[in-house]
């Protein structure tokens, strides 16, 4: 969330640079095939998603809420994000509009399909995660509508662009699709999976081993895929969900480690000021960024021209710290935006 936040840290101002060129490429999606680390932030996001939802669920279990009372409550909060998140796109078209890209509603969806197996076993929870890989593979590749290039040709003419004309008229830019929802709720599930592995009686030595094995295995399947179904996160195919999951889950690893078998909390403070209040700091992102960047500019202009990519990345820093102070300020009155 820090990372989207600082749109990417303002490491974009190094393109073309001799040395720092390779961070400017880190922070812009890739154009279809590949992967960068842009492209692990809805991943990552929605990933932790699904961490959260074992800790959350037995929560309300032991306050004695049935499992059809925190279903209801689930589906109250999908449909509450999937609100936000279009009156938010509304908002910047200029007119009312409804969509399913924004990242919001993508939770929103693959939060609510996750639930239905959340308290089931790992053995169905994984059953479902490749369950769905495979049909929506298969839907993609059978689909009698493809373009000559085929189901993976950055086109319009495949599955999920068909299906958005029909459901709304319109396609979205940059060829992403609003089925991406479906794939998705994949991420989710590993998430839920590796949140009840953490929270389970299991030794920390035993947990990070399983998270090592689930991570690195994520990544070898989503590469021995890609030259079949190539990893491409606009389209968000089964190897990109089992690659992207990969490198999630490892760092899922390194904070586990580093936080609770090393104990080294403090300086992950920041961070938890953010991470408190998620949905605020994503609508901060979305509706006042750019005013924010605008008034910490009025200040800084003859430095940053001064400076050049030097001075965007300090630009960025600074915006990033104030929005940072706000989160602070609702962290520090205990003010916590939930929905």
């Amino acid at each position: 969330m820090i990372s989207l936040v600082s749109v990417g840290f303002g490491l974009s101002a190094f393109e073309g640079h001799p040395i720092f060129g390779f961070l400017a490429a880190q922070v812009e999606h890739v154009q279809w095939e590949g992967l960068v680390f842009w492209d692990l932030i809805q991943p990552a996001f929605m990933f932790m998603v699904g961490v959260a939802m074992p800790f959350a669920y037995a929560k309300r279990r032991s306050l004695g809420e049935s499992h059809s009372r925190v279903f209801l409550h689930a589906l109250k909060r999908a449909l509450v994000l999937i609100v936000i998140a279009n009156v938010m796109a509304s908002i910047h078209q200029g007119e009312p509009t409804i969509g399913f890209i924004n990242v919001l509603n993508q939770i929103a969806i693959g939060y609510l399909l996750a639930f239905i197996v959340l308290d089931r076993s790992y053995l169905t929870q994984g059953t479902l995660a490749v369950g769905i890989l495979l049909f929506y593979t298969l839907a993609w590749v059978l689909y009698s509508g493809n373009g000559p290039g085929g189901p993976w040709q950055m086109d319009y003419r495949n599955l999920g662009g068909d299906f958005d004309q029909w459901l709304l008229g319109r396609t979205y830019s940059g060829y992403y699709v609003g089925l991406n929802a479906i794939p998705s709720t994949v991420t989710i599930l590993f998430g839920v999976m590796c949140g009840r592995l953490v929270d389970s009686n299991l030794p920390p030595q035993k947990i990070m081993k399983l998270l090592a094995m689930f991570g690195v295995g994520s990544i070898v399947v989503g590469l021995v895929m890609s030259p079949v179904v190539p990893i491409v996160k606009r389209i968000w195919t089964a190897s990109f969900t089992f690659y992207s999951a990969g490198f999630v889950i490892l760092g899922l690893l390194c904070f586990y480690w580093l936080v609770e078998v090393k104990g080294y909390k403090k300086w992950t403070f920041p961070l938890v000021v953010v991470g408190m209040n998620s949905i605020l700091a994503y609508v901060i992102f979305q509706m006042a960024r750019g005013s924010v960047e605008n008034g910490v500019m009025v200040f800084v202009r003859p430095l940053v021209e001064v400076m050049g990519p030097y001075g965007v990345v300090m630009h960025s820093l600074l915006s990033l710290l104030v929005i940072w102070y706000v989160m602070y300020f609702f962290y520090r009155h205990r003010i916590f935006f939930k929905v």
